[in-house]
């Protein structure tokens, strides 16, 4: 599996979701769609939308349904696309993509201690049937995975979405969690993943993110700075603890 098999014209499209409302805004579309094709300038961007995106190179696909947040994103099962790769809008993309994992549904394995985390997608075949089964009751099941152990669109997906497997397992070095796998790291990241997931906070525009062919990744903050020292801290803490106990 190739991550950037035609780095300058990608076949696969990539898809986003913006629904009224919440936190996002026309201008986060924007910067994601900059930062794609950064990397990859000719691929198919499609962008699932209640809002105008005027003036924003994306094939603007009205959301139908009215879901609620997040559950809009299951809208993405009814486009018509034989295949395409999903990405929320918090992420940042480092470089060319070009994956082919075969027919199926690949989602994330989850972050935080959760089974699994849709901020990226790669869905090949029809999955239809998960939305269609939402929207039998979307008043109920918008409740019910808004509480207890069921959280999301990502659990409902897991539910009902017949999972073939996660990215992780199946195209590794294609994303990762900056919060999880990384620590909260500022300065350079060499060799980072070709998508960075900013779940919770900060979020990409939180954040001077700089590109550089030959060192990777610089990520910093003023405001974020003191957690990501916490989380190094801790990352070197545990790694010393675990070296200890191996001498026991």
């Amino acid at each position: 599996m190739s991550l950037d098999q035609n780095p300058l014209a990608s076949s696969l499209p990539f898809v986003c979701v913006l629904k009224s409302g919440g936190s996002y805004r026309p201008r986060h579309v924007q910067e994601l769609v900059n930062n794609i094709r950064q990397f990859n300038p000719t691929v198919r961007i499609i962008c699932l939308s209640d809002l105008p995106l005027t003036g924003i190179d994306v094939e603007r696909v009205t959301l139908k349904h009215n879901l609620k947040g997040w559950f809009s994103k299951l809208e993405i099962f009814g486009v018509d696309e034989p295949r395409f790769l999903y990405l929320d809008l918090d992420v940042t993309v480092t470089g060319p993509i070009d994956v082919s994992l075969g027919a199926g549904l690949f989602i994330l394995r989850g972050f935080n201690n959760g089974s699994v985390n849709s901020s990226v997608m790669y869905v090949d075949g029809s999955f239809r049937p998960i939305l269609d089964r939402f929207l039998s009751n979307k008043e109920g099941y918008s409740i019910e995975y808004t509480a207890g152990d069921k959280w999301g669109d990502q659990d409902f997906i897991r539910d009902f979405g017949d999972i073939t497997g996660y990215l992780q397992d199946h195209a590794p070095g294609l994303a990762a969690s900056w919060k999880r796998d990384y620590h909260c790291q500022m300065g350079w990241i060499a060799k980072p993943p070709r998508i960075l997931v900013f779940h919770g906070h900060p979020k990409p525009d939180e954040l001077t993110l700089r590109h550089d062919p030959h060192r990777g990744l610089y990520v910093f903050s003023w405001r974020y700075w003191p957690k990501s020292l916490l989380k190094q801290w801790g990352k070197q803490t545990k790694r010393t603890t675990s070296a200890a106990g191996d001498l026991t």
